[in-house]
């Protein structure tokens, strides 16, 4: 399914504990504000994320400081501890597996 219509703001609200979202037009900078947001504690219901789309690029545009291929297999945890996601990127998608401690 295509998700052009799906934007930062309404996945920053969002409370699923799975979100898959395919053809999607989030950027680099924006899976920085979701991932910076979980780590402090956004989306508490979350276990599983992946979002797929042409303007995720491997480019110097950075996601918590680092460019994707950095980021991938890279396991961070949130700021209280009580988490970790294990990610996953190739190129145009990001994929993040939760897993409380």
């Amino acid at each position: 399914m295509c998700y052009y219509w799906f934007t930062l703001e309404w996945l920053l609200a969002c409370t699923c504990t799975t979100i898959s979202l395919e053809d999607s037009p989030l950027r680099n900078k924006d899976l920085d504000v979701i991932l910076k947001n979980w780590t402090i504690g956004g989306f508490p219901n979350l276990e599983y994320l992946k979002i797929c789309g042409q303007r995720i690029t491997n480019n110097i545009t950075t996601v918590l400081g680092m460019n994707l291929i950095e980021l991938n297999g890279k396991i961070i945890p949130t700021d209280d501890g009580s988490k970790t996601a294990t990610i996953n990127t190739d190129y145009g998608s990001i994929e993040m597996s939760m897993t409380p401690f």
